[in-house]
This record gives structure tokens, C-alpha cells and sequence, in this order.
């Protein structure tokens, strides 16, 4: 690591001693060059001193400045991409007026399903996974060329842990998934994922119980101020609202802070880009298991609009791959903890575009 980013300075100038003279050479050497017109004492010393060049920044310094700057940008993308996607989940779920603000002649659409009901709920994951899934494996090859190598590497390896953790994190990112779409439905995008991103009070104390990552001033500072937007938004219109909707919203949070806790642990053994593979192939499996009667769920399945659903579903789709990409990759130069307090800034960002393009004060 040092010969790959030392500068030219560093691998040629060759530092006096101590004392601030240049080191004595060997005798051997002294004898060899010793010359009976040797030039002044003086001009010698002047030949051989070397302007002092600055001394670089330490190379581990610069990567991790490097990387959090690259982790916070993948975040924000992340959580942009993500917030847009709880809107369309709300406009696919319940006819809504677009843009109304802007144009005179505003379009009015969707209700396409009725996500309150959980087979629907169900049916819709289902349906954007498989949206993603084909979108997903060629960008991943092209990005990591390696993943199907790592990939079989990963599950078939003698230490079954990572694979369970990895797995693990898809089954409580599709529990995470389905109870958003439930509550989205029932008391809105604003409200719901607001209560939702409370994850962050549970990711911050696992982090450093697993990983050693104490939390700083600033962590419990705005693990506070997250507390205290979801006590507001419980004590403001969400009462006049299914109060159950609070409840599934507050379990998806959970559901999602243990979904980053296990994929974290899964980064230890495997790239991101297999990662989010595997944990979309998880979600398809289950929500295609449950669809088909395999697993014991009563569920009950109707779609108002098929055309309407298969397009939201797409948009979703695209969505879903760009948000949680990047989001992976952000997780990994950030880490969880640092993750999870950036992306805080979904619920603000998911209120202002259900205002802006569906008004949903």
C-alpha cells in the first residue's frame, strides 16, 4: 500500500540524520571517493541539500474521506429513488390526481389494487421482482463480471453463516416490503414511512454490540430528533387514521433495520452487486411460494386495473433496482450505522414529493 501511493519525493530523496547533516558514508566508500582536490566543505554541503518537499496526506486518510464521500452520494441517490417509489406504491394503490397544482387539465389515475389486503400486497412485490430480477442480472454482470464465480463460491462454502446471513437479510427486507405497502395504503406514504424510518434507533445499538461501531454525539443527537418525528406524526392526523397502519408501519421499520444488520455481515464474505441478487431472488421465491398456496397464508388476490398494475409494477421495478444498488454499495464504504442516519432524510423527501405530485398533504 505504501509503494502504491508514495509520492516521487518519497522514493528518491533519501532524509538526513538526526543531527540535520547528511548521514556519513561507510569508510569503505569514503576511501573509494576520498580525492586529493576535493571541493570545500561548504560547497559540498550546498551540493547535497535537497529542498525539503510537503509531506502527502497518509493514504488511509484520503480512502476514507474518498469513501464516505462516495457512500453519502450513493445514499442520497438511493434514498430519492426509493422515496419515489413509496409515491407510485401509493398512486398504484389508490386513484390519485397528478401534478394537480401545475396543469389546469390534471390527470387523475391509479387504484389499481387495493393493497390493504395482504394477497395484493403480495402479488404486487411479486410482480416487481419480477421486473427486477431480469433488469438486475445483465447491469450486474456488467458492473461485476465475477458474481456468478462469487456467487457459487459464496453458497457453497463449508461456513454456512454468511450464506444464512445474507438469505436472512431478504427474508426481513420482503417482511420489511410487504407491511410498507400495507401501511402506505392504509394512512398514507408521508405518515408511513416516516413511522417506518425509525430504523435507525435499532441499527445504531446493533451496530456497535456486532461491529464495535460506537455511536458518536451526533448519532444519539439525531437518533433523538428521529424519535421525536415519529412521536409527532403519531400524535398528528395518522389518529384520525386505521390505527393498525401505525403498528405494521413501526414492524417494517424493524423488519428493515435487521435487513441492513445481516446484509453488513454479509459484505464481510461477498460484493454487493451478489448480494442484492440474492436477496431479490429471496423475496421472489417467497412472495412465488405464497402465491402458489405452497406456504400456509390465506390470501386473497383481485387487480382492478391489470394494465395500470403491470405499468406501475415496471416503473417500480426500475426503481427498486437503482435504489437499492446504490444503496448497497453506500451501506458498504459507509457502514450501516452511517447509512441509516443519511438515508433518515426518506421521510422528508417521500412527504415532499407526495405533495408535490399527488398532494397528499
Amino acid at each position: 500500500v505504501a509503494s502504491r501511493y508514495s509520492s516521487p519525493a518519497e522514493s528518491f530523496y533519501t532524509p538526513p540524520s538526526g543531527n540535520g547533516r547528511p548521514a556519513a558514508p561507510h569508510p569503505r566508500e569514503a576511501h573509494q571517493t576520498r580525492h586529493p582536490e576535493s571541493p570545500p566543505a561548504s560547497a559540498t554541503l550546498s551540493s547535497l541539500t535537497i529542498p525539503a518537499a510537503p509531506l502527502p496526506l497518509p493514504a488511509k486518510s484520503k480512502k476514507e474521506f474518498s469513501n464516505f464521500q462516495l457512500g453519502l452520494l450513493l445514499v442520497l441517490i438511493s434514498t430519492a429513488a426509493l422515496s419515489f417509489h413509496n409515491v407510485v406504491v401509493r398512486v398504484i394503490g389508490r386513484e390519485s390526481v397528478i401534478l394537480g397544482w401545475l396543469f389546469q387539465d390534471a390527470l387523475k389515475t391509479g387504484g389499481f389494487i387495493d393493497l390493504t389486503s395482504l394477497g395484493n400486497s403480495l402479488l404486487l412485490l411479486w410482480w416487481r421482482m419480477l421486473v427486477v430480477l431480469p433488469l438486475m442480472i445483465p447491469v450486474a454482470m456488467f458492473l461485476y463480471p465475477a458474481i456468478w464465480r462469487d456467487i457459487r463460491r459464496f453458497l457453497t462454502a463449508r461456513d454456512r453463516r454468511p450464506a444464512f446471513n445474507v438469505i436472512g437479510s431478504g427474508c426481513f427486507l420482503f417482511l420489511s416490503q410487504i407491511l410498507i405497502y400495507v401501511a402506505i395504503a392504509q394512512i398514507g406514504p408521508g405518515p408511513a414511512v416516516t413511522i417506518m424510518f425509525m430504523y435507525p434507533i435499532v441499527t445504531v445499538p446493533l451496530a456497535w454490540f456486532l461491529f464495535g461501531d460506537r455511536p458518536t454525539t451526533l448519532r444519539w443527537v439525531v437518533m433523538g430528533v428521529i424519535m421525536l418525528g415519529v412521536a409527532l406524526t403519531r400524535l398528528g392526523p395518522v389518529n384520525s387514521m386505521p390505527g393498525g397502519g401505525v403498528l405494521i408501519a413501526m414492524t417494517a421499520g424493524v423488519g428493515f433495520a435487521l435487513y441492513l444488520i445481516l446484509m453488513q455481515l454479509g459484505f464481510k464474505k461477498l460484493h454487493p452487486i451478489p448480494v442484492s441478487l440474492i436477496q431479490f431472488f429471496t423475496i421472489f421465491v417467497i412472495t412465488s411460494l405464497i402465491l402458489i398456496g405452497l406456504l400456509p397464508v390465506p390470501i386473497q388476490v383481485q387487480v382492478n386495473n391489470p394494465v395500470g398494475f403491470v405499468i406501475g409494477g415496471i416503473v417500480l421495478g426500475i426503481l427498486t433496482l437503482v435504489g437499492y444498488l446504490t444503496n448497497n454499495f453506500g451501506v458498504r464504504f459507509m457502514g450501516a450505522a452511517r447509512a441509516s442516519i443519511v438515508a433518515s432524510s426518506g421521510p422528508a423527501v417521500t412527504a415532499l414529493l407526495g405533495l408535490v405530485v399527488i398532494n397528499d398533504s
